[in-house]
């Protein structure tokens, strides 16, 4: 029966695999006249553009305010006591889901060899008792079922009245569920359906994934999370990382491709102002036919604000006007005398948080670098991160000493440990997706004649997420301006867009 009803979804999805353009198979694939691009800003998005638009032949200048490419996947070096390391934004994890940036990766970079499979998906819980997500079936709404053996819901759940809304997430449909849903936040959410304190706590990990608090977090943006992670296809929570520092594994291959293809980079180069001409743009004294705007929120809002000649465009400086940063965000990433003494632990956990630790990722259980200083010194390499910081948590020394109490609570053997190095970080530049803010996010195009977008902030009509939205909407700013020249767009996919009840 099961394989029966397996077969029957797959085909529903279509494989679970849908085009996102049809490219014009009698188009040419490279310019045959020279066209300037200026993509600013260096992280996944700014790549995504500034490598496919160099491909076909345009002449690229990238512009990057921090001295590493990469943005939030970057990396830098930093001393201490007398010892150079590196360190990183955060923990990422490469699900594979990602199509467009893992085809990327495997068909264009060749970093794809340096992903490695996490074991399993887990959670540790306030009572220390630990749930995993490896054994559930992989076929969307069977998976779900089988959630009910790891206790995140039971047969009650399903008879009360309460739940029915519960269909919605299997009645995911990108239009529909946002004006139906972008209006309720998480948390009134989950207490108007009465909902299980293990799915509640499975739904939070999805709504720290996006640095929201609960009861900021849109539930429509939920929905679509969930069901792009876990109800559109049959590769579920598990994922791949890669094994050494992003500097190696990430930068370097993106780099390599951009100066093959003759991209200009130019760091520590910040854009603070951009002049729209009658036939293009002038970004800091260079003109360019095409200009793409691949920031974070936090920097684009001043960017459009410090350029006079955008502002005549009123519906697209209203967008950026109500375009939201998340919640503060703290990662502390410490260097230790001693290790974990749980052997079976992956290196990613997510934690049912007290009061601010979200996760504790094990670096030297994944990470060549980390791997090779745990060995020399006899240490971990530890990363504590809190996604959504409270209110009452406001300064560095209150943030650290919560962070490192709760990694104790989790991991007691390690409360005599001595942190040998340690790096800190407390920001707030990650987008927005709180309650109401989708209707009006810009999109990729807007009235402005060859200025596009690109981000994980961007609205788009598909269903992609994070680092996925990210490349994807570079690539479709780089496709958008293959068609304005009469050239070929590079073929993107995505999961489907519709629930297995649509």
């Amino acid at each position: 029966m099961k394989n029966w009803l397996r077969k029957k979804i797959r085909k529903k999805f279509n494989n679970y695999l849908v085009p996102l353009n049809i490219p014009g198979k009698n188009l040419p694939e490279k310019l045959s006249v020279k066209r300037s691009a200026a993509v600013v800003g260096g992280g996944i998005a700014g790549l995504s553009a500034a490598a496919n638009l160099a491909e076909r032949g345009f002449s690229v200048t990238l512009f990057e305010k921090e001295n590493f490419l990469g943005g939030k996947v970057g990396s830098w070096n930093f001393e201490s006591n007398g010892e150079k390391l590196q360190v990183e934004h955060g923990f990422h994890a490469f699900f594979r889901q990602y199509h467009n940036l893992r085809n990327f990766m495997k068909d264009k970079l060749g970093n794809f060899q340096h992903l490695i499979p996490i074991d399993d998906y887990v959670v540790l819980f306030e009572n220390k008792t630990r749930q995993g997500f490896k054994n559930l079936d992989p076929t969307p709404g069977l998976n779900v079922l089988s959630m009910r053996k790891f206790g995140v819901f039971n047969y009650l759940t399903l008879m009360n009245p309460f739940s029915i809304p519960f269909l919605a997430l299997l009645r995911f449909d990108l239009q529909k569920t946002y004006r139906k849903y972008d209006k309720e936040s998480f948390e009134h959410y989950a207490k108007r359906t009465m909902m299980p304190k293990r799915m509640k706590l499975m739904f939070n990990t999805f709504a720290r994934a996006f640095f929201s608090e609960p009861h900021k977090m849109s539930m429509a943006e939920l929905m679509k999370g969930f069901h792009f992670y876990f109800l559109s296809n049959e590769d579920g929570l598990l994922y791949d990382v890669l094994n050494d520092d992003f500097s190696i594994t990430f930068e370097k291959p993106w780099r390599d491709f951009m100066e093959k293809h003759a991209v200009e980079i130019k760091l520590n180069s910040s854009v603070n102002k951009i002049d729209k001409k009658p036939d293009g743009y002038l970004i800091n004294g260079k003109e360019f036919d095409y200009c793409i705007l691949a920031t974070d929120v936090k920097h684009v809002k001043p960017l459009i604000e410090n350029s006079p000649s955008l502002q005549q465009y009123s519906d697209f400086n209203k967008k950026i006007e109500k375009l939201g940063n998340s919640d503060r965000y703290a990662v502390l990433r410490i260097w230790t005398d001693t290790f974990e003494k749980d052997t079976d632990l992956p290196f990613f956990i997510f934690t049912d948080r007290q009061e601010c630790l979200d996760s504790i990722t094990l670096y030297h259980k994944m990470e060549k670098t980390s791997t090779a200083w745990s060995k020399q010194h006899g240490g971990g390499v530890f990363e504590l991160h809190c996604y959504a910081l409270p209110d009452h948590l406001d300064t560095e020394e209150k943030i650290k000493a919560q962070l490192i109490k709760e990694f104790f609570y989790y991991m007691p053997e390690l409360k005599d440990l001595t942190i040998v190095h340690s790096y800190f970080q407390h920001k707030q530049d990650f987008a927005a997706f709180h309650v109401g803010l989708h209707a009006n996010r810009p999109t990729i195009t807007s009235e402005i004649p060859n200025l596009y977008l690109a981000g994980d902030w961007v609205k788009m009509e598909n269903c992609t997420m994070l680092m996925e939205a990210a490349y994807t909407s570079g690539a479709i700013a780089a496709n958008e301006i293959f068609t304005k020249e009469g050239l070929a767009e590079n073929a993107l996919v995505s999961v489907p867009s519709k629930g297995l009840l649509r």
